[in-house]
């Protein structure tokens, strides 16, 4: 009985049509790209452009105004939290993982604007696997450099091929170099892998469960004198939950990831 009402669930959702991710595309110099992803990335750069002139506006060294506080308690977390993990060198990394941690929120909150269709008139761009993997990218290539501006380049190549595994004996030593380079390697292809499916995954999964809900209000509630109304409110309750908890909660472990990275490249010593 189960296995046939599941079969009867996958024929009706089927039947609706369900589409999730699909973008507006258009071809440039012969690279395909996502032409609302693009529109909805920059608007959330004026957003938060503008949110930084209103700041630098209102700035005051007296009484400072709302805006002001929340702003000033937000920097002064990042700068606690790097102050104490990296030291002076890590106030260079304030700038940045405050603008990723804003700029990723504003685009997260984007979500508020799609309702599960087909396309979106302004569709969250961190959605769209393309944004997250740039931000990756980037940041990984920042920790890297700052890595190699830390350590040397000496001590930069020299920190592959000495761990985890550890020996006292030379004989050992060179065993393990092959093994230890095989393992940070892999580590370090992982960080943007990971750090850009972690931020894509949760946002599109947003997305996806907006389209449920609504191929189950086509499949089960069409029948109920009030489903339609069931399934708005379900559509609701799952809105505000994805746009005010995952979002923000997605934004601030992006930010804080790309913190421990940098804390991770910056170390002199072999700890982690």
């Amino acid at each position: 009985m189960a296995v046939g009402g599941t079969f009867v669930l996958l024929r009706s959702l089927v039947a609706v049509n369900i589409t999730v991710g699909t973008h507006i595309h258009v071809r440039v110099l012969g690279l395909t790209m996502d032409l609302d992803t693009l529109w909805a990335t920059g608007a959330a750069v004026v957003v938060v452009i503008a949110l930084g002139l209103i700041v630098r506006r209102q700035a005051t060294s007296g009484v400072p105004g709302k805006f002001q506080l929340v702003w000033e308690a937000g920097v002064g977390a990042v700068r606690r939290q790097l102050a104490g993990s990296i030291g002076p060198p890590g106030m260079a990394i304030v700038p940045l993982a405050t603008a990723l941690f804003l700029f990723i929120l504003v685009a997260n909150l984007f979500e508020i604007f799609t309702i599960g269709s087909k396309y979106a008139i302004l569709a969250a761009p961190t959605a769209d696997v393309n944004l997250p993997a740039a931000l990756a990218v980037f940041v990984i290539v920042l920790v890297h450099l700052a890595s190699i501006r830390a350590r040397g380049i000496g001590g930069y190549v020299k920190h592959y091929f000495g761990g985890p595994f550890r020996a006292k004996r030379v004989v050992w030593k060179v065993v393990l170099v092959p093994f230890n380079g095989f393992i940070n390697m892999v580590e370090e292809i992982a960080k943007p892998v990971t750090l850009a499916l972690r931020l894509f995954g949760n946002l599109f999964s947003g997305a996806l469960m907006l389209t449920l809900i609504a191929a189950l209000g086509a499949w089960k509630l069409s029948s109920v004198p009030i489903g339609d109304i069931l399934t708005f409110v379900f559509d609701v309750v799952w809105k505000l939950f994805d746009v005010f908890l995952i979002g923000p909660i997605q934004a601030f472990i992006f930010a804080l990831l790309t913190i421990l990275y940098f804390d991770t490249a910056m170390s002199t010593a072999d700890q982690h």
